[in-house]
């Protein structure tokens, strides 16, 4: 995210800078965030999980949205894009913002070294507290490492990390993902690729 607007505002006029703007913001009980751009891994890994998904949740009841998906998370009065969200069933959207949801499956953030704590920290946690949620997904941008935080039986939630050659299997929604095709065309993987630095 970037620096916060200099006042509060409520959810209405967030909506109005969002609409005014068209540009997307994150907001959090009266703080609004511009959203970051990303690398271009970033944006290469979020693209792959797009398909990844869409290929393997044709014909079931999800459906995989791409970071123009607003989430509301109403415990934490906060409005969030995540990477990519997971839907499974019909999108229930809160009241005062026809163009969010509110029952994710899956959520998805894809990691960037100014948001990275953030992400780790303060939204992983009120994502923990979505009834209906079962799995966040962290996914590094600058190594092959992928963490899935399922939610079990009892609430708890357990954490697992995944590296190359490995493959993610999940319940709910059911899914196999590889971590190599998750990192599949980036320079992480093709070093070569990479734009050389300038001369000093």
């Amino acid at each position: 995210m970037g620096e916060p607007a200099a006042q509060r505002l409520s959810y209405a006029e967030y909506l109005a800078l969002e609409a005014e703007t068209g540009v997307r913001h994150e907001f959090w009980n009266g703080e609004v965030h511009a959203m970051a751009g990303g690398s271009l891994d970033h944006s290469l890994i979020a693209a792959n999980m797009i398909g990844l998904m869409f290929s393997q949740l044709s014909g079931s009841p999800c459906r995989a949205f791409t970071a123009d998906c607003k989430l509301w998370i109403g415990h934490a009065d906060r409005a969030v894009y995540p990477d990519l969200t997971v839907v499974c069933g019909p999108v229930e959207r809160p009241a005062h913002d026809a163009n969010a949801c509110t029952n994710p499956s899956m959520v998805v953030e894809v990691l960037s070294p100014s948001t990275e704590d953030l992400d780790r920290g303060g939204k992983v946690r009120d994502y923990r507290q979505i009834p209906g949620l079962s799995t966040i997904l962290l996914i590094e941008s600058e190594r092959q490492s992928v963490e899935v935080i399922s939610r079990n039986p009892d609430e708890s939630w357990t954490l697992r990390t995944f590296g190359p050659g490995e493959t993610l299997r999940l319940p709910t929604p059911d899914l196999q993902l590889s971590v190599d095709r998750i990192y599949a065309g980036t320079e992480l993987l093709n070093p070569a690729a990479a734009p050389e630095s300038p001369a000093q």
